[in-house]
């Protein structure tokens, strides 16, 4: 980026040496010698002047550039705020899809990459015709324009330092996009803001789910899905509890208590981000869905305790509803 102080070194520079040709010619030359001299002097001030104006007009196309990024960045907060935070993290910090805020795997990608996955989405390797993270563009049946994905783009490139660098923006948190989305979020919808921040708390010192509620004093547990606040969709969730601590054997019973049917899916593995359902541990079915006033039950088995070897926890969604998880940390 051109800085203004260059500007006016050069203007400076250039007021001198014109004063001093000026001297020269009123103070060393006849009246003959002044014609020439004029002309030369008229193409010296024409030649200095083309560096300066040159300068002037980087400065001025370099600061167009900040100023449509700055506007970029804004318009693809907004858009964050109404399509993507209940997935991806109410400041990008993750949740149920990948964090976007400072992901170095993300920064990492090329920008037609980038583009692309906003415009496509990610298709589940396991089997293509289902989408880890949903198309937006409208090309391929999301909802989204073409200079809208270009929006959200600059949004996420926003906080990679690297980016801004290299294009000559400014770095930091008030340049981060990110830092906009809670104010866009808690100004269209202040329900789904109160909710979000509630999780964002839980997660910075449980993780994602919470403390778990002990119920290991219990054969029989049941978790009632309920309907979203006012305004709001399941999303965080609609599991009443999120995250219970149960032993090998305990019967865990879904009743749908909530206006919308539902399932109850395993996932394979522990990352909130792939949801790829794991029938092997439970799934309440793609087709027979969880109706109002339906339940599901499932007893937690050695096999489920085994599959996390690690923190033996497993965790569930909802598939009509991909925002909605909940957990189980099992113990013997």
């Amino acid at each position: 980026m051109i800085d203004t102080g260059q500007v006016i070194i050069g203007i400076v520079v250039l007021l001198v040496v014109v004063g001093a040709l000026v001297y020269i010619f009123y103070s060393r030359t006849n009246a003959v010698e002044k014609t020439g001299y004029g002309a030369l002097i008229m193409l010296s001030i024409v030649s200095l002047m083309i560096p300066v104006f040159w300068i002037m007009e980087t400065n001025g196309q370099t600061q167009a550039k900040i100023q449509q990024h700055n506007i970029a960045v804004q318009q693809g907060a907004a858009l964050y705020a109404k399509y993507c935070f209940s997935c991806h993290g109410l400041s990008g910090q993750g949740g149920s899809g990948p964090k976007l805020n400072g992901n170095e795997a993300v920064n990492k990608l090329s920008d037609n990459d980038l583009m692309r996955i906003i415009s496509a989405g990610i298709p589940d390797a396991n089997d293509p015709t289902k989408l880890l993270m949903p198309s937006w563009g409208e090309q391929y049946g999301g909802p989204l324009s073409q200079p809208q994905i270009q929006y959200l783009f600059e949004l996420v490139r926003s906080a990679d330092p690297a980016y801004l660098k290299t294009n000559g923006f400014a770095s930091g948190t008030d340049v981060n996009g990110f830092n906009k989305v809670p104010d866009e979020v808690k100004a269209s919808n202040p329900t789904q803001y109160k909710t979000a921040v509630a999780q964002a708390t839980s997660a910075a010192g449980t993780g994602q789910f919470g403390a778990p509620v002990d119920m290991t004093n219990k054969t029989e547990v049941t978790i009632n899905i309920i309907n979203p606040p006012a305004n709001a969709t399941c999303t965080p969730a609609c599991f009443e509890v999120a995250n219970i601590k149960v032993k090998v054997g305990t019967k865990i019973t879904w009743l749908n208590q909530s206006s919308t049917p539902h399932t109850v899916t395993a996932i394979e593995g522990t990352d909130p981000g792939k949801l790829n359902p794991d029938p092997n541990l439970f799934d309440s079915g793609a087709t027979s869905l969880i109706m109002t006033d339906g339940k599901f039950s499932y007893t937690v088995t050695e096999e489920a305790y085994n599959a996390d070897p690690k923190g033996h926890q497993i965790i569930y969604f909802c598939r009509i509803h991909p925002g909605m998880l909940a957990m189980i940390t099992i113990v013997p």
